[in-house]
């Protein structure tokens, strides 16, 4: 079962950004919780569950396209 955090709208979006946050991770980006030995996909989850990942969703309040 996923754990969604309410800030994202979603499981498709969870599924995307946690596979984009594992990529960061497996190319050196260091892990925002105790890696413990888990996968990357593992350690991607948790970090989008605590809500330690920042992200925007473009489209949505993007000042940059006003």
């Amino acid at each position: 079962m996923l754990n969604i955090p309410d800030n994202i709208d979603s499981k498709y979006r969870f599924v995307i950004l946690s596979a984009v946050r594992a990529r960061q991770i497996q190319n050196g980006s260091p892990p925002l919780v105790d890696d413990l030995g888990r996968k990357a996909t593992t350690i991607a989850r948790q970090e989008l569950s605590e809500g330690l990942v920042e992200f925007s969703v473009a489209g949505e309040d993007d000042p940059l396209e006003e």
